[in-house]
């Protein structure tokens, strides 16, 4: 019966659509740099869609609508405030010029402060991965039903 629920249906094709082209491509890889961040070939196109759907993830999405509903006003203000946050971090970018050759914000933090804050920052960062896997993963269930 699993055939005529459309949703899992395209659900599952487009994740064996996304493995089979990974497999093809990662055949043309031949170092890890290159696999990792593609010798920094990314068109602006490719860069800005990564930092929407980055920013505005399936689970930010849903929280977000009912936020506007539950607090109205206030949410939308905090939300405007917000963009202070990536102002700051623009700044920041400015100085980022002597990590650029590193794979992650860990091998950063790493390369300043040593070996167990680079450990602990990627534990962090794999916690923090699961965490928004999970949201995607609800959201997914949500619009399926």
């Amino acid at each position: 019966m699993i055939f005529l629920n459309m949703p899992i249906v395209i659900v599952g094709a487009f994740l064996l659509l996304t493995l089979v082209v990974g497999i093809y491509f990662s055949r043309k890889k031949t170092t890890f740099r290159e696999y990792a961040v593609g010798n920094k070939n990314f068109s602006t196109a490719t860069l800005v869609a990564t930092l929407l759907a980055t920013a505005y993830s399936g689970g930010g999405l849903v929280r977000n609508v009912e936020c506007v509903y539950d607090l109205g006003l206030w949410w939308i203000m905090f939300n405007i405030l917000n963009v202070f946050g990536y102002w700051l971090f623009g700044r920041l970018v400015l100085r980022m010029g002597p990590f650029m050759q590193h794979f992650s914000i860990a091998d950063t933090i790493g390369s300043v402060y040593g070996r167990y804050s680079r450990i602990v920052i990627a534990l962090v960062s794999i916690c923090s991965s699961i965490v928004t896997i999970t949201g995607q993963v609800i959201v997914m269930s949500q619009a399926i039903r």
